[in-house]
């Protein structure tokens, strides 16, 4: 029995490393481009060459990339301010209550209801009523968090709860939001970084949440064999 359930959580570790991957990749690609090392070695692993092969964010994000040079991120530092910081009315602002509520408000319900999963877990936002707790980077860091949770949890069953967790999240958030903000990137930049991040943005969590439903359903009936 031991053994059936370690073959189960190896099968399950390199679904869930590649997934904290693409979550952490996604979230260095909306982080401020200050760090100029950072972008550079994104570009010397090559990470979007297969991926652009059958994903047109990911062709994108490639060809960005494929020229990437301290001038163009000192460009796209100025399209990062204009997009997502202000001053001036935001094109994309980075909140999931602006696109919840009628009246584009921050602070809202689903502030709250996002910051109440955090304390679950132990999370506490440093500037916690100060800044809204629904800012996308928060909202993907969360979802890194509880990735590195499911790859280091050694009980099946702590895992099947932890990819519960996560479908709850993505349902009742991010899918929610992220179409309205991508849909708002996308119209308005002719950034390849933030058009290419975007695309892949909508695309990744759509692509997650099948995923982890079909490997929660498939760890179920494992789980149910076993015992």
């Amino acid at each position: 029995m031991t053994s059936t359930t370690e073959s189960i959580h190896i099968q399950l570790q390199s679904f869930l490393l590649s997934r904290k991957k693409c979550y952490q990749l996604l979230h260095l690609l909306f982080f401020v481009p200050e760090k100029l090392e950072t972008l550079f070695e994104i570009q010397r692993d090559n990470t979007f060459e297969e991926l652009g092969e059958f994903h047109e964010g990911g062709k994108i994000l490639h060809d960005f990339f494929k020229h990437l040079s301290t001038e163009q991120i000192k460009r796209e530092k100025e399209e990062y301010q204009r997009l997502f910081i202000g001053p001036g009315p935001l094109v994309a602002p980075p909140w999931e209550s602006y696109y919840r509520s009628k009246e584009h408000l921050l602070f809202e319900e689903w502030t709250y209801q996002v910051r109440e999963q955090y304390h679950r877990f132990g999370l506490q936002y440093r500037k916690e009523n100060n800044e809204p707790d629904d800012h996308l980077l928060l909202e993907l860091e969360f979802m890194i968090y509880l990735s590195d949770l499911c790859l280091h949890e050694p009980t099946e069953e702590k895992i099947e709860k932890l990819l519960t967790t996560q479908i709850s999240f993505l349902e009742e958030h991010l899918i929610i939001w992220i179409p309205f903000f991508c849909e708002r990137v996308i119209e308005n930049t002719n950034s390849q970084l933030y058009l290419g991040a975007a695309m892949l943005l909508e695309d990744f969590l759509s692509f997650d949440l099948e995923s982890l439903v079909e490997v929660r359903e498939g760890t179920r009936i494992c789980l149910k064999k076993i015992h």
